[in-house]
């Protein structure tokens, strides 16, 4: 008899065993790819236009806000960086979120790094009228449509920019992160959240209607994602694969496991995901876009016309610092709302 109790205890102790490996398993293969966040949701909050989602990742919570979707208590999504608001409020909840980060979409599988496999992707219905001059961007195409506004009112708050224009004889607001925006200038899009009856506290304002973007041009942008996109003090954010930035005459003496980047261009490749030191002059750095700054740096090297790195970190440098910089590579790298960048270390350490 405890021989058989023995045995029989002995195939429960390899079940538990098995299990235990299979949900480690199970575990280690849903973990986010690099530059995503993998969230469960928690609470799920819904209006005529848009769900709002309490979402936990790594024990803490967050609220995301996107166009209306179906969404249940308990689900995991995937997401990339978005538009964050403070002291949000929503007038169909009766609730003010003290952050609140708007998204275009969620996805309940990894989002896709290749950008040809995009369309593939899960996405809510979009509550935008499809009559509107709002589209995804295709990258199949030369040219992408995109908003055009010639700003005729300028209205700045600590966080935002508002800009006020007309498209296609129709009165436009579109909100973005801070910048430095001029009256007459002609901006241009891409995409954006459409705001119902949105209130500003700074402003004492209520907009009917308001497009929240997440990044705006002076140009207009290619497939390709060549035009300049305008930020903080006009500083570039987004490089894509081909931004007019002027190359400079730069001279850099390497350190011990330095690689230039010209060799990074040309084997990108051989160092995606890998930990890496560089080492050039600043010549731009932007603060504060998506909770990082955001550094451009040469070192006179070139590699098939690329001779920039776009570093994000949360550290401060100054135009024209030279700074050494060890961080994770990534290539093809798709943050959303048109911020893709071909080559980018992220997460950086600086030193002077």
């Amino acid at each position: 008899m405890q021989t058989v109790m023995k045995k029989f205890l002995l195939l429960i102790l390899i079940s538990v065993a098995i299990i235990s490996c299979q949900s480690d398993k199970k575990t280690e293969n849903t973990k986010a790819p690099n530059g995503q966040h993998m969230a469960i949701v928690e609470e799920v909050l819904q209006t005529s236009e848009y769900t709002y989602l309490r979402v936990k990742e790594n024990d803490i919570e967050s609220w995301l806000a996107l166009p209306k979707m179906d969404a249940e208590k308990g689900q995991t999504y995937y997401y990339k960086d978005g538009l964050k608001m403070t002291d949000f409020v929503s007038k169909e909840l009766n609730k003010t979120f003290p952050e609140v980060l708007f998204i275009d979409k969620v996805s309940s599988t990894p989002l896709p790094e290749n950008k040809e496999e995009v369309a593939a992707v899960e996405q809510p219905a979009t509550s935008v009228d499809p009559s509107s001059s709002t589209e995804v961007m295709d990258t199949s195409r030369e040219q992408i449509s995109a908003h055009v506004l010639s700003a005729t009112e300028v209205l700045q708050t600590n966080q935002y920019t508002y800009i006020h224009g007309k498209e296609n004889g129709k009165d436009v607001w579109v909100a973005v992160t801070k910048f430095d925006a001029k009256v007459g200038t002609k901006y241009y899009f891409i995409g954006g959240l459409q705001m119902l009856n949105f209130k500003s506290k700074e402003l004492n304002r209520t907009f009917a209607e308001v497009l929240f973007a997440d990044n705006i041009s002076t140009t207009p942008p290619k497939a390709n994602n060549s035009a300049e996109i305008v930020t903080n003090n006009n500083k570039v954010v987004s490089n894509g694969s081909a931004v007019p930035i002027e190359k400079e005459a730069v001279k850099v003496k390497l350190g011990k496991g330095d690689i230039t980047i010209a060799s990074l261009w040309e084997n990108k490749k051989n160092y995606a995901s890998k930990t890496v030191k560089v080492k050039g002059k600043v010549t731009k750095f932007t603060a504060g876009i998506m909770k990082k700054n955001w550094i451009h740096i040469q070192d006179g090297t070139e590699y098939s016309g690329k001779f920039d790195l776009v570093i994000t970190t949360n550290e401060e440098v100054k135009v024209g610092d030279e700074i050494s910089a060890e961080g994770i590579i990534n290539v093809d790298k798709d943050f959303g709302f048109g911020y893709f960048y071909n080559v980018i270390m992220e997460d950086a350490k600086i030193s002077k």
